[in-house]
């Protein structure tokens, strides 16, 4: 009886491919990254204004940016992945 259950519910669940989750992964994909390396390039404009170290603090704001959206990108994607 739980086996006839489970089936019922797989065949009432929405196919996993639909157009309103591709746009939801799309949408927080490209907030991910743009939020991450937003954060850091005015954390490093901040630091380098606060220690006078020209663009460097910057520029390394922006890769520790860039390096922690592209995880959570991985993450979302995996995420989504496996529930299909």
């Amino acid at each position: 009886m739980p086996e006839e259950k489970k089936i019922d519910k797989e065949k009432k669940r929405k196919p996993p491919n639909s157009a309103l989750q591709a746009l939801a992964v799309t949408t927080t994909i490209g907030a991910e990254l743009s939020i991450t390396v937003l954060l850091g390039y005015y954390g490093g404009k901040y630091l380098d204004a606060k220690f006078a170290s020209g663009p460097w603090l910057l520029l390394a704001g922006v890769l520790v940016g860039l390096a922690v959206g592209v995880v959570g990108v991985y993450k979302t994607l995996m995420g989504f992945f496996e529930r299909e």
